[in-house]
């Protein structure tokens, strides 16, 4: 959305929202520089009266009550209350009634000095509230220029109905005023231009950093969509080749029988739609279980336990998830014309686990466990879960076995395994 300023004396975006928000952004500042403008202006009265003092002590003399009990306590209650304004909306309107206020004091000053050698000290006093209003209080152009105004229509009213000045010096002070109100009104302006172009800056960079920060929090989610967090940590501070060494795990390989034939009966979109119901389904299950992913190929699934946290109860975990699976397809098979059964083995042992390459990444494992798992699987009987001895000595009396005796397993040669099942 493209934004733009508009008007000179009330320059203003042709956004509403966007010009609600600069103006609290400017208050929030107005009201700190503001409170800076009003301790100075303390220390300005308090200056002056020292000076009076020792240079004009008539003049100290007569101002040093309305001085220094009245107008430096009303400025420092000033400094410490126009803090709480910095979110009013109307904050330019009062620091407008202040700048009268400061006019009228000053105009009570030299009204205590009907004296006409005071009236040049009185005169100084009120080229100083003007360049205060455009300096100090952060007024935008067109308060700056209303309160400008109010200083100069307050001095003209009381030369011209309290106290008469000649025209020559009414008509000479009026042009040096203007000349100090033309002077400030400028840079007030360009002042707040470029305010406003800062902050519209600002507000790109703003939107910048948070679009930036979604597209992060979308990457990052899609990291650990694909990687366990601990990796994926890994990966975002900065590691490249991640290999970890766990010396006991369990890995589950799972793979649909019969769905070869499947999927030459299907057309694709049931097949996909079969495929991701029932591996969604093993997704939450190993979820709950704490078991890592690892991939899926074809119909095959893969998970591991005890990586890539530690678990003592691995084994246990991968049985639980394999009987888990088991009930999750003979649901599905109430749907189907042609019963689909799954073979499963498992295998224990240690492994290697980590990231490696550069382009899509994958969490994956290595070694002999992985291996054998996969031996399981193959040289499995469909609908039962196969496992080997490890896994066996760490399951334990957790579950019931049938003893295959030793069978040839290719690419091992001769091992003990068993058939796990639920006590």
């Amino acid at each position: 959305m493209v934004v733009k300023q508009t008007g000179f004396l009330y320059p203003k975006f042709d956004n509403r929202t966007t010009e609600h928000r600069f103006i609290l952004d400017n208050n929030l500042k107005a009201a700190q520089q503001a409170r800076s403008g009003f301790l100075f202006g303390t220390f300005g009265y308090v200056v002056l009266g020292l000076v009076a003092w020792a240079l004009l002590p008539e003049f100290f003399w007569r101002s040093w009550r309305f001085l220094y009990l009245f107008i430096v306590p009303t400025h420092l209650l000033a400094a410490i209350f126009i803090i709480r304004f910095g979110t009013f909306f109307y904050l330019q309107w009062v620091l407008v009634l202040s700048n009268l206020f400061s006019c009228a004091c000053v105009i009570y000053i030299i009204h205590m000095f009907p004296e006409p050698e005071y009236l040049k000290y009185g005169y100084g006093l009120i080229i100083c509230i003007l360049i205060y209003a455009f300096a100090m209080l952060r007024l935008r152009t067109f308060f700056s220029f209303v309160a400008s105004l109010v200083v100069l229509v307050e001095f003209s009213a009381y030369v011209i109905f309290v106290r008469p000045m000649p025209l020559s010096d009414f008509v000479f002070s009026l042009a040096l005023a203007g000349f100090v109100n033309t002077g400030g009104f400028v840079s007030v302006f360009f002042f707040e231009r470029n305010s406003r172009t800062e902050f519209l800056q600002s507000r790109t960079i703003e939107e910048q950093g948070l679009q930036l920060a979604a597209e992060k929090k979308k990457s990052e989610a899609l990291l650990l969509n694909v990687l366990p967090e601990s990796v994926a940590n890994r990966l975002l501070s900065g590691e490249r080749t991640i290999a970890d060494y766990f010396d006991s795990v369990s890995v589950l390989f799972a793979d649909i029988v019969g769905f070869t034939k499947l999927s030459r009966r299907l057309d694709p979109n049931q097949l996909v739609q079969l495929l991701n119901r029932v591996f969604s389904h093993f997704d939450s299950l190993a979820s709950v279980l704490g078991l890592e992913k690892i991939k899926t190929i074809g119909d095959a699934y893969m998970v591991g336990a005890g990586l890539p946290q530690a678990a003592d109860d691995h084994a246990e975990r991968c049985f639980e998830m394999a009987q888990g699976m088991l009930r999750i397809l003979d649901e599905e098979n109430k749907t189907l014309a042609e019963p689909l059964h799954l073979r499963i083995g498992i295998a224990s042992g240690p492994v290697v686990a980590g990231v490696i390459g550069q382009n899509k990444f994958i969490y994956d494992l290595w070694g002999d466990t992985v291996n054998t798992a996969s031996r399981m699987e193959s040289a499995g009987v469909p609908g039962e879960i196969h496992i080997t001895e490890s896994t066996r000595a760490a399951l334990g009396a957790r579950a019931s076995y049938v003893d295959r005796g030793e069978i040839e397993i290719k690419g091992i040669g001769k091992m003990r395994t068993y058939l796990a099942k639920a006590l």
